[in-house]
């Protein structure tokens, strides 16, 4: 049977992923194609050598660095160490603190004398001063007057160490003849002599004009006695101004009712005390102690001064204090001598003496600068310390080990406890040199 020509001809076939052709320049990348064979490559003898010698200078040079670092921290660590050992033995020193033997004290109004002068006494000292104040009152009228100036002098008596007693209405003459008295009679303490200098006995006293007048009012001068003159005293008993003469007027000015300027001065007078009395306690030195109840303050009128308020008045006070003072040292081993048990040689200090109430026994005295003693009581309860002579003490410690600190406070009673501490830290004796040991005492509990 004869073939057709669509017998003999091959059906056309579709195309495959497979059939296309891969280009040359993805044959390199197809993953499945043979990787390349890597030829073996060796540097010449002489770059190997090189590249070996640079390798081992690296791992020296850190292995050195790192060696170096090391010691060099090292090297400060050492020299801070031994800075810090020099500067702590240039700077070594010593502390004793020490606990002092005490004993409790009680009072209960027990009487004292205590005087101005003398050999085994409990000796006082008097404390002087003066204040001036006023206030402004609203005036009630005028009125026509004539008052006399006044002023404070220092009585100086140079005659002999006998007293010198001048009576009232006394006169004190200024160079220019003006003319002042004393209201009162007063008593001169006679000279004395004072680590081989002698020095004229002295008192202060008020003065008042002769005669009333502005005249009087004058400046600080100096004074002389005329009821003396011809006589030796004329030039040995003589007085100098402490404060200006003031206060003289004659005319007319306003004046203030009675029950104002009672208010008022009784005002003034508180205040001035308060003043005076904190002023002194101020003013004592350390060592010494002033109690307020053995201070008494007296009062004067001034004359009024005019105001910047033309309908008041200024109507003014002054105060005078007088206050005992005592050692504090003198003080505590007087009050303590027969409440506690210790030998005329062992010292005591009381502590708080303030806190003690002094008052004076009886009347007391009008003048503490006139008076050779007084009497007082005393109440309250206080704690005494024995005195431990630290200076002795110190010169003992010197050069001691620690370890005959006891044997060192057996010559010591007044110690009760003791805890030394000594610089550097690895010391355990006592520096050579007394200055650089220190003594503390510590609280009593």
């Amino acid at each position: 049977m004869p073939k057709n020509i669509e017998d003999i001809i091959v059906p056309e076939r579709r195309k495959s992923i497979r059939d296309i052709p891969i280009p040359e320049g993805r044959k390199k990348n197809d993953r499945y194609a043979t990787p390349p064979i890597m030829k073996e490559y060796s540097l010449p003898r002489t770059e190997r050598d090189n590249l070996n010698t640079i390798q081992e200078d690296r791992k020296f040079s850190t292995t050195t660095i790192g060696r170096k670092r090391k010691g060099t921290w090292l090297a400060i660590g050492a020299t801070l160490l031994i800075l810090v050992f020099t500067v702590l033995a240039i700077f070594d020193g010593a502390t004793l603190a020490y606990v002092p033997k005490s004993a409790a004290i009680s009072f209960d109004n027990d009487v004292y004398t205590a005087a101005k002068s003398g050999e085994g006494e409990l000796l006082y000292s008097v404390v002087k001063l003066s204040g001036d104040k006023g206030l402004e009152v609203p005036a009630s009228g005028t009125t026509e007057v004539s008052r006399k100036a006044s002023g404070t002098i220092i009585v100086y008596n140079n005659a002999s160490s006998e007293p010198q007693r001048l009576v009232e209405t006394t006169r004190f003459e200024t160079p220019d003849g003006l003319v002042y008295r004393i209201p009162d009679a007063i008593v001169i303490p006679g000279r004395k002599t004072v680590s081989g200098v002698t020095e004229p006995g002295s008192i202060e006293t008020i003065v008042y004009a002769d005669v009333g007048g502005a005249k009087h009012n004058i400046a600080l001068s100096d004074f002389t006695l005329p009821g003396l003159k011809g006589g030796t005293r004329f030039t040995t008993i003589y007085a100098r101004s402490k404060t200006p003469m003031s206060g003289g007027f004659v005319g007319t000015e306003k004046v203030v009712s009675d029950e104002d300027k009672a208010r008022v001065k009784a005002e003034l007078e508180q205040v001035l005390k308060e003043e005076l009395i904190s002023e002194a306690v101020a003013q004592v030195p350390e060592e010494f102690v002033l109690f307020p109840s053995l201070s008494f303050v007296t009062f004067e009128d001034l004359p009024q001064t005019a105001s910047a308020n033309t309908e008041s008045v200024m109507v003014n006070k002054r105060a005078n204090l007088s206050g005992v003072m005592f050692k504090k040292s003198d003080l505590s081993n007087h009050l303590s001598l027969e409440k506690i048990a210790r030998t005329p040689s062992e010292l005591v200090d009381i502590i708080a003496l303030e806190s003690l109430n002094l008052s004076f026994v009886s009347t007391p005295p009008s003048d503490l600068l006139l008076s050779p003693e007084i009497n007082f009581s005393v109440t309250g309860e206080v704690t005494a310390l024995w005195r431990t002579d630290e200076v002795a003490l110190k010169a003992d410690l010197v050069g001691k080990h620690k370890k005959d600190i006891p044997s060192i406070l057996n010559n010591y009673p007044t110690v009760v406890q003791a805890t030394a501490t000594t610089r550097p830290f690895w010391k355990s004796s006592f520096p050579s040199d007394s200055a650089k040991i220190s003594i503390k005492k510590l609280p009593v509990n």
